[in-house]
Formats: C-alpha cells, structure tokens, sequence
C-alpha cells in the first residue's frame, strides 16, 4: 500500500509536544503584538491546526512582513530563495537576544 502524501505526513516526532506541555494553552503566544521587521522564530503548535506553517519552516526564524486578519505575513530564506509563509500567532515566537 502507497503511504500518504497529506500535508502532515512524517511528521509524528516534529510535530507532537512533550509531555508537560499537553493540554497547555497558548495564550501568551496569542495575545503578543509583532512589529513590522521583528525577528520571529516559527514554532509549531499541533494542538492548534488553523494557520499552521508548513512543516518544512519549522524552527526558522524569519522576520515580520506585516500583519493580516489575526496572521502575521513573514519574510523566509531558504536555499537562496526569499519565502513568504502565512501563520497565526500560536505558531511563532520572539527571537531571543533582540
């Protein structure tokens, strides 16, 4: 049997949360403004699937394009090529050391 293709396929270790953090809530996360041009690191929540990145921009950092709706419009570089991605807030942390 061919094995899937979907949007999330092999991604039972990168995207599944320790143990102490099940059943937290992102709160803090949500309820941060980002400033156009800040440094973000994106950071895959799976308990929440609405505005999740595509896998392959996990633990990238990236910076602050602009905000639309409740998403944030980031800037990522990748393989010489300039990326934009598309992620709400619960996805996405501030770049420590700036």
């Amino acid at each position: 049997m061919k094995h899937s293709l979907g949007f999330r396929n092999r991604t039972r270790s990168v995207l599944s949360k320790k143990s102490r953090e099940k059943g937290l809530s992102p709160i803090n996360r949500i309820l941060r403004d980002y400033a156009k041009g800040e440094k973000v690191v994106i950071n895959i929540d799976p308990s929440t699937v609405k505005g999740m990145p595509h896998r392959r921009f996990q633990g990238k950092t990236c910076s602050v394009v602009e905000k639309r709706g409740r998403a944030y419009v980031l800037n990522v570089y990748m393989g010489g090529y300039e990326k934009i991605v598309i992620a709400r807030p619960e996805h996405i942390f501030p770049l420590e050391g700036k």
